[in-house]
């Protein structure tokens, strides 16, 4: 085998485990928290094939909800496809995480979450290049793929990073910057973002000229998340990646026809190919697999390969297969927008950096690095920090190499008042029947169903089984999110004020107004959901009569 430094473990080393069933090994790591906001522990799963190639692709596999890195290692089908393809497989694991969600789900849906510099998008391309610090990994050949909240996180790493990753495959996951609100949940419908405003929102985020081909794999009959869900993420991709003139399915659609690999047939599998320029000979922006799943228990959601357990089920399309046969299609070695490697920026410091109203800044800096060019200037630009004035200021760091591509990271820098009111600021996580026993939520809703904190609910009054961490503000009182007061940046009261209720009160109430059956926020237009007496949702009144999604916390 050509890899280097293998029995160097980042953080703590765990013994190495022999698999027996595969040709290969299997190495565990820990990657140490980072600086930067949202960055956690994460445990991590090396395999490396007998047959693995030098220098070797890498490929990343994200697991779903209540599913662990040893599910998508052992189950999924990858790790026999990366014996005979010669790859080496890494399978993250989420470990540990914030926020209300359901157990071990990727946190895609939170701002924290689905932006480069920080969360957990972060946390993977880091776990990424500590990879490639031990073994020899081809940097024209690096993939990532993944199920469910696996699958939206692996869109989102592909919008906040498509300066590293070659390639990215999302099954049954969700475009980018979508709620949880697009997940069917109980007798909630989904709701979903409109494909301009998740293009907007990429464009934004992304920082590299590199179009980035996406697979989207989706049951059409998936219950949880449904169609139009891989229309969304294909659409969006197009918008942002297409080419001039060749930015929607009818001006790209190249090719379509029966899936090449299925492990059983009958279910209309149907791979689509949409391409630069909407020819066969260009270069793939966007694939599907969409097809007609059976639902059986898992309600049309699962990846399909491997065995017939945990979310996993052998009926369908050869998903490792055709995963595979598309990231094998792609490098990003010739690419003209990319012609070689992308700059790496490193922020010295802490991000995001804390300051004393009063005190003197002083600007960590930066800096960077090219496989073409080595170091590299940073230019900085903290003009914007006034330590004069509390509040929440950022830092740019650009850069450009002899290739013209380009980079960008920010510094958020916030300045706070040290004689603001006391707080704990502490956390506290347990599920939602636990806090109301300890008094951090009481019972409230629709027939003091809901645990609530305010005037937000954090799951069933029942629930003794989620996990919901609580923040605390002044001693006794409990938020949702972290309080602005621990941050120094309390804003007055009047400047929010926030509604729990049904949309169906907010749309008596002249807080939201009914839209074609849902309810639309006053004055923002943000969706709600059905206009129903069972959605249930927070508003927040930034101004007399405006109304937005979301907590004032």
């Amino acid at each position: 085998m050509n890899f280097k430094n293998v029995m160097k473990l980042t953080a703590i080393a765990v013994s190495m485990v022999s698999v027996t069933a595969f040709a290969g090994s299997t190495y565990n790591y820990t990657m140490d928290a980072k600086s930067y906001s949202g960055s956690r522990d994460r445990d991590y799963s090396v395999y490396v094939p007998t047959n693995v190639s030098n220098p070797a692709p890498l490929v990343m596999v994200l697991h779903g909800c209540v599913q662990d890195e040893q599910d998508a290692l052992n189950e999924w089908g990858m790790k026999a496809k990366a014996d005979a393809e010669g790859f080496i497989l890494v399978t993250p694991f989420i470990t540990t995480y914030d926020g209300m969600r359901s157990e071990n789900c990727w946190g895609f849906w939170f701002d924290q979450h689905n932006h480069e510099g920080g969360g957990e998008p972060e946390d993977l391309y880091q776990i990424a290049l500590e990879v490639e610090g031990n073994y020899t990994i081809d940097t024209n050949k690096r993939y990532i793929t993944g199920l469910s909240s696996g699958g939206a996180m692996t869109v989102v790493a592909a919008v906040t990073h498509n300066e590293y990753w070659t390639a990215a495959a999302s099954a049954s996951g969700l475009a980018y910057g979508e709620t949880s609100s697009s997940v069917a949940l109980a007798m909630m419908a989904p709701t979903f973002e409109s494909v301009s405003t998740t293009a907007s929102d990429m464009k934004r985020e992304i920082d590299s000229d590199y179009q980035i081909p996406m697979m989207v794999l989706q049951n059409n009959n998936d219950e949880v998340v449904q169609q139009p869900a891989g229309y969304n993420i294909r659409d969006s991709f197009l918008k942002v990646f297409g080419a001039s003139g060749y930015q929607s399915a009818n001006s790209t659609k190249a090719s379509e026809a029966d899936c090449s690999a299925v492990l059983t047939t009958g279910y209309n599998c149907k791979h689509t190919k949409y391409t630069v320029d909407g020819t066969t000979s260009g270069r793939s922006v966007v694939e599907t697999i969409f097809y007609d799943g059976p639902a059986n228990g898992m309600k049309g959601h699962y990846w399909v390969g491997g065995t017939e357990d945990n979310y996993c089920k052998a009926t369908g399309p050869d998903y490792p297969t055709l995963v595979w046969n598309f990231f094998a299609a792609q490098t990003r070695s010739g690419e003209s927008s990319q012609p070689n490697g992308v700059p790496t920026v490193t922020l010295n410091g802490d991000n995001p950096m804390f300051l004393d109203l009063n005190d003197t800044f002083t600007d960590p800096g930066a800096t960077a690095t090219d496989p073409e060019d080595g170091s590299l200037t940073v230019t900085a630009d903290c003009s914007d920090v006034d330590t004069s004035t509390e509040g929440e200021y950022a830092c740019t760091y650009s850069v450009s190499d002899s290739d013209e591509n380009n980079k960008v990271l920010v510094r958020v820098v916030k300045v706070i008042d040290p004689s603001a009111p006391t707080a704990s600021c502490g956390t506290s996580t347990a599920s939602p029947s636990d806090h109301i026993s300890s008094g951090r939520a009481v019972k409230g809703g629709d027939f003091n169903l809901h645990a609530m904190v305010g005037n937000s609910s954090i799951g069933y009054s029942f629930d003794t089984w989620s996990s919901v961490t609580l923040y605390e503000g002044e001693s006794g009182e409990w938020f949702t999110q972290e309080p602005a007061v621990c941050h120094g940046l309390e804003q007055p009261a009047s400047s929010c004020t926030e509604y729990y209720d049904s949309n169906y009160n907010h749309v008596i109430a002249g807080r939201a107004y009914n839209d074609m059956g849902y309810a639309k926020a006053t004055g923002s237009g943000d969706n709600l959901g059905l206009n129903n007496t069972f959605t249930y949702t927070t508003l927040k009144e930034t101004s007399t009569g405006y109304y937005e999604l979301g907590s004032c916390q």
